[in-house]
């Protein structure tokens, strides 16, 4: 479909799932409510995601990163990425987006763009701890859309809400690990307990941003968070931000198994 085109088609698929829920939920909550709703999952997630980013990109081996950061940390980690993982899949579902993504991934993918995004997209990157937001959002499209050519990232036989759920119980499995090498460790020198790849970092660095990147967009589309733009604009460009996220987070998945 041509530009116009697909604008029209995001401009229904804003109004059959996501507009008539948005105004619901503005009856019932104020943007301060929905701002506790989020807010506390989107912070935790902003600061696993700067960790990591920092582990991924300035640590050069696993040595490096546990010298630096501390195991108890590390073992953090999946327990407050899978939080904000829980959260935004339900947020996802009850504004609507979800619906949107199951029914419609690949025609939402094949046609998006960056300045289909809000424009606060770029603020919410620097937050996440991004020095080139534009450029890496360009990437993280170019990425989603590769993938979801291919199906590297999207199973069409698995509903995105039914991975989603998979992957919280995966992170629930690692925690549970994690935990079980610290009580390992009062019984053994720490330095003998295996140690996460850094593929296992990556996987996890993206599985955060993507979630925090999902969270603030619906926030946005909800209200919670204002913008210089046409409501309408700011609602349907959300779910093309929104399922970057969720990319991204598939994306993470894929570098995340196994490890």
């Amino acid at each position: 479909m041509d530009e116009k085109e697909y604008e029209k088609f995001m401009v229904y698929l804003y109004n059959e799932y996501v507009r008539s829920r948005s105004r619901r939920f503005r009856k019932y909550f104020h943007p301060m409510e929905w701002g506790h709703r989020w807010g506390w999952e989107w912070e935790r997630l902003v600061s696993a995601s700067n960790l990591l980013r920092y582990i991924n990109h300035r640590c050069r081996d696993e040595e490096e990163i546990y010298r630096t950061i501390t195991r108890e940390r590390i073992a953090q980690l999946p327990d407050e990425i899978n939080d904000g993982t829980r959260t935004n899949r339900k947020m996802l579902e009850e504004s609507g987006f979800m619906e949107a993504i199951d029914a419609y991934y690949d025609e939402i993918v094949g046609g998006m763009k960056l300045e289909h995004m809000p424009p606060q997209e770029i603020e919410v990157m620097r937050e996440l701890g991004s020095s080139d937001p534009e450029a890496e959002l360009s990437a993280l499209i170019y990425i989603v859309k590769s993938r979801c050519k291919s199906k590297h990232s999207y199973n069409q036989e698995v509903r995105i809400s039914n991975q989603l759920k998979n992957l919280e119980q995966k992170l629930e499995q690692q925690e549970q690990q994690l935990k079980e090498l610290k009580e390992e460790e009062l019984k053994e020198e720490p330095e003998k307990q295996p140690k996460k790849s850094k593929r296992w970092f990556k996987g996890l660095g993206q599985i955060a941003q993507g979630s925090a990147l999902s969270i603030a967009n619906i926030g946005l589309a909800m209200g919670a968070i204002t913008v210089p733009v046409a409501a309408e604009t700011a609602g349907w460009g959300a779910i093309v931000s929104s399922i970057t996220g969720v990319g991204m987070v598939l994306n993470g998945v894929g570098e995340f198994r196994g490890e």
